[in-house]
């Protein structure tokens, strides 16, 4: 070897492999390397599949809530019906705005034979419902919304886990109480009126299974006193994500004293919260890939001092400090690519096949680990940002040959004389 060996060439991959195995001597440079790249791989494991269910969590659940509710709201509650038609042909015509239609919001109370649940009920034209693919194709029996229609249907739709609290079943009669009543001279009556249950429907989250009600919005304005009118226009546009910028052009058109808001007003607590987890879980998780880095570092260590010997002989031979670089350094970073590798081929892995892995730890440990009615999902969702998976990768990459590279120039930096004073 001399000191033109080509840069990077044969001979120092080879001898930064050879510094990688196993030797009797020194059988330990070995398992500290299968270490660091254990430790790599699981933090970037980790990273990856924590990410992709934070992703899952936050895709599934804002599908379900808006394929329940509207994008943006208007609220009418108490204005005549000329002026409601009138707002709801001027957002109409404003851009991106899909459809928009008038809807009752009103709690009330559900009993069946003694049973009791608070219920939200939801008055809905036919023609709404049916757009609402998330509840309309979850109707048992399926499609069935027959007779949900006109002032004389007494038909409802309710969700499956309110109707597993009542007890009750498609066909079987509801009692909705309301306290919307009647002025009698003994003061406020409740209003109760029976209605038939049309279908059960599951929207796959429990927020809106245990109490939903969808009823034909005619029987809501007469059961509510609400007369022709509604509570709010409900307002779909084509970019839920774009909220902001069509309340802004809806309230251009609409006026400045109706009172608009978006669908992250009903659910501000849940939206901030995965906003907040997810901007946390990954600062944690970047700490956990560094400190799996400084691994190497440690390895690398430790590999220096195991070779000083050879590093003293290589420099007599005339090999260069650059060359002595370039060796620990292809071994440390052979480490770091290695184990980013295998984490990325172990957290991707998991998140495709999440759901076969979730049935098998269910089947074997007997119970079920993600109860819908404690995540208010069914199932544990995962998607897989490939963006994430790229940055995941360059950091990993950037932090690990950042670490090596110091403690590779440390080798090069090392005098052979005092090396082999000892020996």
């Amino acid at each position: 070897m001399n000191g033109r060996s080509v840069p990077f060439g044969l001979f120092e991959r080879m001898l930064a492999g050879r510094y990688l195995r196993a030797r009797r001597q020194h059988g330990g440079v070995a398992l500290i390397s299968v270490i660091s790249v254990t430790a790599i791989a699981l933090a970037v494991a980790a990273l990856i599949i924590i990410m992709s269910v934070m992703n899952g969590f936050r895709e599934t659940l804002l599908s379900r809530i808006l394929g329940v509710n509207g994008h943006v709201y208007v609220d009418v509650r108490g204005m005549p019906r000329p002026e409601i038609d009138r707002l709801m042909r001027l957002a109409a015509q404003a851009p991106g705005v899909l459809h928009v239609t008038p809807i009752i919001n009103e709690q009330a109370l559900g009993t069946v034979d003694g049973r009791a649940a608070g219920v939200l009920v939801r008055g809905i034209p036919r023609a709404q419902l049916e757009s609402l693919p998330i509840v309309s194709e979850s109707i048992r029996p399926p499609g069935t919304l027959a007779g949900f229609q006109g002032i004389d249907s007494p038909t409802i739709l309710i969700g499956d886990r309110l109707a597993a609290t009542l007890g009750v079943t498609e066909g079987m009669a509801i009692s909705i109480l309301s306290p919307q009543g009647a002025m009698t001279p003994f003061g406020l009556t409740p209003r109760r009126k029976s209605f038939v249950i049309g279908g059960v429907f599951s929207v796959g989250m429990s927020e809106f299974d245990s109490i939903l009600v969808y009823m034909p919005i005619e029987q809501a304005q007469i059961f509510f006193n609400r007369g022709d009118s509604a509570d709010v226009l409900e307002i779909r546009i084509e970019n839920p994500d774009r909220t902001t910028a069509a309340m802004m052009e809806l309230r251009s058109r609409l006026g400045p004293d109706v009172m608009l808001y978006d669908w992250r007003a009903n659910s501000q607590g849940l939206a901030d919260a995965l906003v907040v987890e997810r901007n946390v879980m990954r600062l944690i998780f970047m700490v956990v890939v560094a400190i799996a880095a400084l691994n190497i570092v440690t390895g690398l260590i430790l590999m220096v001092k195991l070779k000083n010997r050879d590093i003293a002989i290589l420099r007599t031979m005339g090999a260069t400090r650059g060359a002595i670089l370039r060796v620990f350094f292809m071994a440390s970073a052979s480490v770091g690519v290695i184990g980013l590798a295998v984490g990325l081929l172990v957290g991707v892995g998991f998140c495709v096949f999440i759901q076969p892995i979730q049935d098998f730890i269910s089947m074997l440990t007997g119970f079920d680990i993600f109860p819908g009615t404690v995540y208010s999902l069914e199932s544990l969702p995962a998607k897989i940002e490939w963006m994430e998976v790229l940055i995941i990768s360059v950091f990993t990459i950037a932090l690990t040959f950042s670490a090596t590279a110091l403690t590779a120039w440390w080798a090069s930096r090392l005098d052979p004389v005092e090396a082999l004073r000892y020996e």
